[in-house]
């Protein structure tokens, strides 16, 4: 299995199924309305295949963009 990423600001865990340029090409040619949401964008690609979201997993909203001020 791929190794599991984090989605920012988000904490959902996912493996990528998809190259992240096709991901990103994906999400670009989305309508706008359906990009105002992560959730939304994250449900997107998930329904699609081009993500797997680890439900099972735990989840987390701090990532090394947030360590500084915890400290």
């Amino acid at each position: 299995m791929p190794d599991a990423k984090y989605v920012k600001y988000g904490g959902v865990r996912f493996v990528n199924n998809a190259s992240p340029e096709e991901i990103n090409r994906y999400v670009r040619d989305l309508p706008p309305e359906d990009r105002e949401s992560l959730f939304e964008v994250i449900k997107i690609l998930h329904d699609e295949g081009l993500i797997t979201v680890l439900e099972d997993e735990p989840m987390t909203t701090v990532d090394e963009n947030m360590l500084p001020y915890l400290e």
